[in-house]
C-alpha cells in the first residue's frame, strides 16, 4: 500500500541533500496519478522550498492519452530556481539536466475556477521564450507515476525574453530546435507536436479550483516541452524558436 509519509521522506531528503536514489520501494510507490499529487504535495512541504510558479508536463493531447492522463502532468516551479535569459550553473547544481525549449506564461490576477482557456487571457500579465532544464532525483529514469511524485522532475527554469503582441501572432506551431555548445538536441516543425498551452492553463486552473487553491498575479507557468526533451550533461544551452527568439544558458562542468 502506498505510504504518503514515507515516500515524501524518501524524495525530500534526496531534494534537500542532492543525492541520487532508487525507485521507491514498491511497497511504499504511488500507484496512481492522485497517489503520486499527494506525495509530490508532501515531499514539497518537508522540502520547506517555496513555491513561485508551475509546470506542466506531458502537454499534448497524444502524449495524454498514451499514458492515460486527463491533461497535463503538473508540478511546482521554485523561488530562486527561476532565473534569467543567459543563466549559469554548474554540473554541481543537477543530476540529469533535460533541455525543454518552451513558452511560459507570467499571471496577472487570478481567474475563476471555472475560467474557460479564453477567460485566462485577460488574466495573463506577459507570455515568453523559456527553457525549462528539469532534473530528476531517481538514478533511473520512472515511469509518469513515479516521475510526477518526484515534485515532476523540477529543476531550473530560464525566463527569456517577453512575446510583443503575442495575441495577434500564430506563434503556436513554428519551428523549435534546442543546442548544446552547437549541436542540435532537438527539432520540432510540427504544430500537433507542440503543447496546448492555454488549454493547459484551463486544466491548470481547474486542477487548483478542486484543491481550494488559485493561480495568483506573479505566478510563472511554464507550458510544455515544444520539442523532444534531451539531457545534455553541460554546455552552452540554446532554445531557438524560428521567427520569435532565442534563450540561453550555460551549464559548466566542475
Amino acid at each position: 500500500m502506498t505510504d504518503i509519509n514515507a515516500a515524501s521522506r524518501i524524495l525530500a531528503d534526496a531534494f534537500l541533500n542532492h543525492t541520487l536514489i532508487d525507485p521507491l520501494p514498491e511497497d511504499i510507490a504511488p500507484t496512481s496519478f492522485e497517489q503520486a499529487y499527494d506525495i509530490q504535495r508532501a515531499t514539497l512541504a518537508l522540502t520547506g522550498a517555496k513555491q513561485a510558479g508551475w509546470k506542466l508536463a506531458v502537454a499534448t493531447r497524444a502524449a495524454q492519452e498514451k499514458i492515460g492522463a486527463d491533461g497535463p502532468l503538473i508540478g511546482p516551479l521554485l523561488d530562486g530556481r527561476i532565473l534569467g535569459d543567459g543563466a549559469k550553473l554548474t554540473t554541481a547544481d543537477l543530476h540529469y539536466p533535460n533541455i525543454e525549449a518552451e513558452i511560459a506564461v507570467v499571471m496577472k490576477s487570478t481567474p475563476a475556477a471555472d475560467a474557460t482557456s479564453s477567460d485566462i487571457l485577460d488574466h495573463i500579465e506577459s507570455i515568453h521564450l523559456a527553457i525549462e532544464i528539469a532534473d530528476r532525483r531517481y538514478d533511473v529514469k520512472q515511469n509518469p507515476v513515479q516521475t510526477l511524485a518526484d515534485l515532476n522532475s523540477t529543476g531550473y527554469f530560464v525566463l527569456g525574453q517577453e512575446i510583443e503582441n503575442w495575441r495577434d501572432l500564430g506563434f503556436i506551431g513554428g519551428t523549435v530546435t534546442t543546442k548544446s555548445d552547437g549541436e542540435i538536441l532537438a527539432t520540432n516543425d510540427d504544430p500537433d507536436a507542440w503543447p496546448e498551452i492555454f488549454g493547459g492553463l484551463e486544466h491548470l486552473v481547474g486542477y487548483l479550483g478542486k484543491r481550494g487553491k488559485s493561480l495568483k498575479a506573479g505566478d510563472v507557468i511554464t507550458t510544455g516541452a515544444c520539442a523532444l526533451p534531451t539531457i545534455s550533461p553541460h554546455g552552452k544551452i540554446e532554445a531557438i524558436f524560428d521567427g520569435l527568439g532565442t534563450v540561453t544558458a550555460e551549464i559548466s562542468k566542475v
